[in-house]
């Protein structure tokens, strides 16, 4: 920054650091017009733009202020990936035009705005984590000459996400990256829950699948039973072997009673030739 507003610069950080916000001691939201004393908590609207221009009035005031701010404002709503609340961890208050709906505390405009500023601040981790997540849950609607967020019904916030993603510091170096805020597992709990969504949404197709597959196994185990009833019925109707019959057989495998009947028969007819 130019040598010419280094005094300017002292007395507003002196001024500043006199009048942090005793809960959390960041920047407050509001403060008395006539004495800068603060009449508000720090609130994440406000503190995702302050810690975009932080870094280009005093680097290492805002290196403090921004791991101050992450700390107590950057949360994981039930496990599934980074967001920026709107009020400090611990703390709850009502929504308004700035914050927009607070989902489970969750400032959508803030965490929007807290990608530029993690960029500023070196927090790459955090600012991609940000970015991957609003891919997702932030509708993006595609077109082969531009992509507008929450199917383009908010045009305000395409504009705060493009101005996010293209963060730079103006007048500072960039920054060296602070501690990482994230683990390297972050992703695993959301990605538990959509592969569990997914098997969930797929569940009553493979039931319906398993129980066309279990009808026609029946149907197939039915027939096999009906083919071979009917086979024994065919062998009893076709007639018993030899062994099956009720009378004596003889030796050359005709029943007696057949052949004595056939011997009465030629006797009664020698009779007749005779007679």
């Amino acid at each position: 920054m130019p040598p010419r507003y280094a005094g300017t610069v002292d007395r507003w950080l002196t001024g500043v650091r006199q009048r942090l916000d005793p809960a959390t001691g960041l920047l407050p939201h509001t403060v008395d017009p006539a004495t800068g004393a603060p009449t508000s908590v720090a609130r994440g609207t406000s503190q995702s733009i302050i810690q975009r221009f932080l870094v280009d009035i005093d680097p290492a005031f805002a290196r403090s202020q921004y791991l101050r701010f992450r700390s107590l404002f950057v949360v994981q709503p039930l496990r599934l990936g980074p967001a920026v609340r709107e009020y400090p961890v611990g703390t709850d208050g009502p929504a308004d035009v700035d914050s927009g709906p607070l989902p489970l505390g969750v400032s959508l405009s803030a965490t929007a705005v807290t990608l530029g500023a993690a960029s500023v601040a070196g927090d790459l981790q955090l600012a991609g984590a940000l970015a991957n997540y609003g891919e997702l849950v932030g509708v993006p609607v595609s077109t082969p000459w531009s992509k507008r967020y929450a199917a383009g019904v908010l045009p305000i916030g395409d504009a705060f996400v493009a101005w996010s993603k293209t963060a730079r510091p103006w007048v500072s170096a960039a920054q060296p990256p602070p501690s990482p805020g994230l683990t390297r597992w972050w992703r695993l709990p959301f990605l538990a829950a959509l592969a569990l969504a997914v098997l969930l949404a797929w569940l009553p197709l493979i039931r319906r699948r398993a129980s066309a597959g279990a009808g026609g196994a029946s149907v197939g185990a039915g027939g096999d039973e009906a083919d071979a009833r009917r086979g024994q019925a065919g062998d009893e109707q076709g007639g018993a072997g030899p062994e099956q019959c009720d009378e004596p057989v003889g030796a050359l495998g005709v029943a007696a009673g057949h052949g004595e009947e056939e011997a009465a028969g030629h006797e009664d007819r020698g009779g007749q030739h005779a007679q």
